[in-house]
């Protein structure tokens, strides 16, 4: 007779089975964040541009990087008039948006992007809020 004398409970390669399981499982989990995040940049960065030649005062995102996965805040000031900027975004963005359609971007319909234009605190030249959300 023979007797098995292997201990009850786990066994190593039981364990290392577990491990190799969790860290896949990690894994995967890993890459699709870094995933959804390089689609929520693409995204959000072709709707909401930076104006040319403005100059970034404020940049808050709560998540891995600007115009990413979740929110983001864009101050940006510039010396042209309030007008000229409005109309540059409204073009800008309605491209963008026809662009995203096209294309049948997914998070184009899960993402928000904003913007919003007023003249300067000191009265002169304009600043520019650009505000984004993503999967958030």
């Amino acid at each position: 007779m023979i007797v098995d004398e292997r201990p009850y409970g786990c066994s190593r390669r039981a364990l290392l089975g577990m491990l190799v399981v969790v860290g896949a499982m990690f894994t995967c989990i890993g890459i699709s964040f870094v995933g959804v995040d390089a689609m929520c940049y693409s995204s959000l960065s072709q709707r909401l541009p930076i104006y040319p030649g403005a100059t970034v005062t404020l940049e808050r995102h709560n998540f891995i990087r600007t115009f990413g996965m979740g929110e983001t805040i864009v101050m940006l000031e510039s010396d042209d008039p309030p007008d000229v900027v409005q109309a540059w975004y409204g073009k800008q963005t309605y491209e963008g948006q026809q662009r995203a359609k096209e294309n049948r971007d997914p998070f184009y319909y899960i993402a928000t992007a904003r913007y919003s234009v007023t003249k300067a605190e000191d009265g002169t030249g304009s600043q520019i809020i650009l505000s984004g959300g993503c999967v958030g």
